[in-house]
């Protein structure tokens, strides 16, 4: 799952400087004037340069955003909004940082940061509970957290960002029964209505991807009336330690 971030923004000289900077850190960069639907399942975060594009001014549009991203959304900013409006940003968006009148390196630096915690807060979860280290197991399935890659046996899996998050959060919590409010909180970090009403197509997509009958999933099981249960006999563990 290679990491790239989503930049709106009107600004080529902004874009071509943050792509250099992001570059250098493995992080490829796209630009586009609108976070389109089918972007935003497919990076693992989104710069928005408020000083070219405004954000939507429906509270709906920016929730939707929010709920797509399973990666932190920065925003960058010249001019000095009022504090409300930050403080909305944050409480009511679930935004990750608002950024103002600073120079780029700070700028990829912030976004680095970001993205690092984002990618690696559910394998810090997996290493807490003395699970693994680099390489997980789970049924058939192998993780590599170094690369984020996912194999199906010999096949690698193409999975996206939101996708890699729930398998990596279900790995962690397995052969638990978990709802979707508490899905929502821990891959995207809110638990807004927009959130719950898409957790059942993520999962349904991610079903297909990792199960051999997805018709009839053997892992990834929905349990009525309470959410959802990843099932496996052997819980995640560390293929190396198991070689040995």
């Amino acid at each position: 799952m290679p990491l790239e971030i989503l930049l709106i923004s009107q600004d080529l000289q902004l874009a071509n400087q943050l792509k250099k900077m992001l570059n250098s850190f493995s992080i490829k960069m796209r630009v586009s004037f609108e976070p389109l639907e089918h972007l935003l399942q497919q990076i693992s975060g989104v710069v928005w340069d408020l000083n070219s594009i405004a954000l939507p001014k429906n509270p709906s549009e920016i929730q939707i955003m929010r709920s797509q991203v399973a990666g932190p959304i920065l925003l960058l900013d010249q001019t000095a909004e009022p504090v409300e409006t930050i403080c909305r940003y944050f409480l009511n968006y679930h935004l990750d940082d608002y950024i103002q009148k600073s120079p780029i390196e700070e700028i990829a630096a912030r976004i680095v940061q970001k993205v690092w915690v984002y990618q690696n807060k559910d394998r810090l979860q997996i290493t807490k509970q003395g699970q693994a280290n680099s390489n997980l197991t789970a049924g058939h399935l192998k993780i590599d957290l170094d690369k984020f890659q996912v194999k199906n046996g010999h096949d690698r899996l193409s999975l996206s960002p939101i996708e890699y998050k729930l398998l990596l959060f279900f790995i962690s919590h397995a052969n638990t029964v978990l709802s979707r409010t508490q899905i929502a909180s821990a891959v995207w970090g809110n638990t807004s209505g927009a959130t719950l009403r898409i957790i059942d197509t993520h999962i349904s997509n991610l079903r297909k991807k990792i199960e051999k009958q997805p018709k009839n999933p053997q892992m990834l099981k929905t349990i009525r009336g309470f959410g959802y249960l990843f099932k496996v006999e052997n819980r995640a563990t560390n293929t190396s330690q198991a070689k040995s």
